[in-house]
């Protein structure tokens, strides 16, 4: 029984997470990366071209800043539609008749056809579609004028409804909107059905419907999908903008031992080094120059590493009798970084580095006069110099489209 319960349990995981990322489809418009429009603004000045350029990216690091660190939070929740929209009593009025539509329902939400979002780097915007074969919308009406009372049922029957909106994508968590226009909402045909006489009176085009339908019922149901697809939003910016985080974890564990050797003779290594405070990070397109005579689109960025801390451990004479080993516990005042990397050309690519105010405590402290100190706390000071010297522009370089060059 306990296995099976597993098993169930199991499925049940699988089955939601599987649903939940279908929720979340997201995908760039290629043609609006940073690093893409140059190619799409051939014939342009290189004027014209570098303000496009700086802006898009601009925008990225933008977004960059605020996940340094947190681009591997947990993705849940995800936002589920109900399948269900509660409309408002309305009442509706033309000439000297009135229509009045109560417990409104709308219906089939879950059943959506087209669920994307789409990044436009170059004018900071997320494109959010939602497309669904047909809604119902069911309730009962009361039709009356100075001569005729007629209560019944209703159906309105939308085809082809999509909701479509833009939306930030920096700052997405704070400029979200509460409130989307009813324009949001629109759709090809529909028809209506009333359950008494005035079927041969009003249709989908009387204005009492429309005003129900398109002001009042879109609005609704707009607000209602902005609701459900803003957890979406976030989620798709953290994920598109990972492969443009450098600093995805707040610790860094996954860095490689430092060896060397003392004036005397003796050799030491720092092992099991730990760097933390990445999540600190200050990062800034500083300025984007192009000559497209030369293909060159050089992105000069700043990285800025605030109030790191650390530690590792340090082993004297290893591997001999004296052997000894301490804990190395270290402080990092700043780290900058300014990176320049031809966008149509990742291989052409350096980075400058400056560590500041580097503090080191040993314990115990193994009898290290404070010459022999410095020398370790200058050593990883190289350690990191090199370490990011060779990482930034990697990394750089994977977050270019290799087909920007080609044209």
């Amino acid at each position: 029984m306990k296995s099976l319960s597993i098993l169930i349990l199991t499925i049940c995981v699988s089955l939601c997470v599987t649903d939940a990322y279908k929720l979340v489809n997201w995908e760039f418009d290629n043609d609006t990366l940073p690093e893409m429009l140059p190619k799409m603004m051939l014939g342009k000045s290189d004027e014209e071209i570098q303000k496009a350029v700086f802006f898009a990216s601009d925008n990225q690091m933008k977004i960059v800043a605020e996940y340094n660190g947190r681009v591997y939070e947990p993705d849940f929740p995800y936002g589920y539609f109900e399948n269900e929209i509660s409309l408002p009593y309305t009442e509706t009025f033309q000439s000297e008749t009135e229509l009045a539509f109560a417990n409104n329902v709308a219906k089939g939400f879950r059943n959506y056809k087209t669920n994307i979002i789409i990044f436009k780097w170059d004018s900071d915007n997320l494109i959010t579609e939602v497309g669904w074969q047909d809604i119902q919308i069911k309730g009962t009406y009361v039709y009356s004028n100075a001569s005729f009372y007629e209560e019944g049922k209703y159906s309105i029957q939308v085809n082809n409804l999509k909701y479509q909106t833009n939306t930030s994508i920096s700052g997405n968590t704070m400029k979200y909107p509460a409130s989307v226009p009813k324009s949001s909402i629109s759709y090809e045909s529909g028809k209506v059905s009333f359950s008494e006489k005035i079927s041969e009176v009003i249709d989908i085009n009387s204005p009492n419907v429309k005003y129900f339908l398109e002001d009042i019922s879109f609005q609704h149901i707009a607000d209602n999908v902005a609701k459900t697809m803003y957890k979406n939003v976030t989620i798709a910016v953290r994920q598109g903008i990972r492969p443009y985080v450098i600093f995805r974890n707040v610790t860094n564990t996954h860095i490689k031992d430092f060896t060397g050797e003392f004036p005397s003779g003796v050799q030491y290594r720092g092992g099991n080094v730990v760097l933390e405070g990445l999540g600190q990070t200050y990062t800034k397109v500083k300025s984007v120059k192009v000559n497209m005579a030369t293909k060159a689109v050089l992105s000069n960025t700043e990285f800025v590493l605030h109030k790191l801390h650390g530690q590792y451990t340090l082993h004297v004479n290893e591997g001999k009798p004296s052997a000894q080993s301490a804990s190395c516990q270290y402080t990092i005042h700043r780290i900058t970084m300014y990176s320049t990397i031809n966008m149509l050309n990742s291989t052409d690519c350096v980075t400058h580095i400056n560590i500041y105010d580097l503090e080191t405590v040993i314990n115990p402290a193994l009898g290290l006069a404070l010459e022999l100190t410095k020398i370790l706390k200058d050593k990883l000071v190289d350690h990191y110099i090199e370490k990011f010297n060779s990482n930034i522009c990697s990394y750089l370089a994977l977050t270019l489209n290799p087909e920007a060059g080609e044209f």
